[in-house]
């Protein structure tokens, strides 16, 4: 099967899942007969890959259906790119990517997003970004694009851009924790502690979570009212992210080496 090499997924990935066949595919949209994905499923069966690569695709939340999605992640499916176009400010479609989210989760599915903070209005995409990672299985990322707006913003976000890059960056080595046990367990057998290890990463992806999002609102608040904010200040929020950051490294690292024979990266470091 043909596959473009911009369709790969980053080598960084895969180098930490011990080289794994991890491709990214388009799925044609559901029709009558032909459900989502059904595309992907006839191409890897007629090269013979099914059962020996894992994939992800983009898709949109009312692309995904349940019972669908369960037979796409029986034929490789690990990881879903939610495509947000139109949701913020919709309360309708905010519900149903509440629906979504959980569902995808609850199929074992890794799922990420790309979101510009800055494109739109800034509180609303605030609550989409709040509603996909509300139960801490998912972290918080975002993008700070160019405003168009009032000084005070304009300046909100060249503050912002810097005194969040930590927090991002661990965004980053969380989803990629995540996806240690995700395709871990997708690939292997007899994974150790995979159910503690669930729970305290999950509550440290929340802790993130949160203080990342608090932090962008409470600022943004103070910009808007008195046009500058102690709470983006470095010496404030340093140590917060090391000491987080520790944490994820030994939670992380605790995994890796109780799993040593069966994920042989060893340990993971600064």
């Amino acid at each position: 099967m043909e596959t473009d090499p911009d369709t790969v997924v980053p080598r960084r990935l895969s180098e930490g899942l011990h080289g794994a066949t991890l491709l990214t595919l388009h799925c044609d949209a559901g029709r009558p007969g032909k459900p989502f994905g059904a595309n992907v499923v006839t191409r890897l069966g007629e090269a013979g890959l099914l059962g020996h690569v894992l994939w992800s695709t983009s898709c949109a939340p009312r692309d995904v259906d349940a019972d669908v999605f369960r037979d796409l992640r029986d034929s490789g499916l690990y990881l879903v790119r939610l495509e947000l176009d139109g949701i913020a400010g919709d309360a309708a479609r905010l519900r149903e990517l509440v629906v979504v989210v959980h569902s995808l989760r609850q199929l074992g599915l890794l799922v990420t997003y790309d979101l510009d903070l800055f494109d739109g209005r800034l509180r609303e995409n605030l609550v989409v970004l709040r509603t996909i990672v509300a139960d801490g299985t998912i972290p918080a990322v975002f993008r700070c694009g160019p405003v168009a707006g009032p000084l005070w913003l304009q300046r909100f976000r060249d503050d912002l851009v810097g005194a969040v890059a930590g927090y991002l960056e661990l965004s980053g080595q969380l989803a990629d924790a995540w996806a240690d046990v995700i395709v871990g367990e997708r690939l292997l057998r007899g994974l150790k502690g995979v159910a503690a290890h669930r729970i305290a990463l999950q509550r440290l992806t929340l802790r993130v979570n949160l203080e990342l999002l608090d932090l962008v609102g409470d600022s943004l608040r103070d910009h808007e009212l008195h046009g500058r904010t102690p709470l983006l200040a470095a010496e404030l929020i340093g140590p917060r992210v090391d000491c987080l950051t520790d944490s994820m490294l030994a939670l992380r690292n605790r995994f890796l080496s109780v799993n040593a024979a069966s994920l042989p990266a060893g340990r993971i470091r600064r």
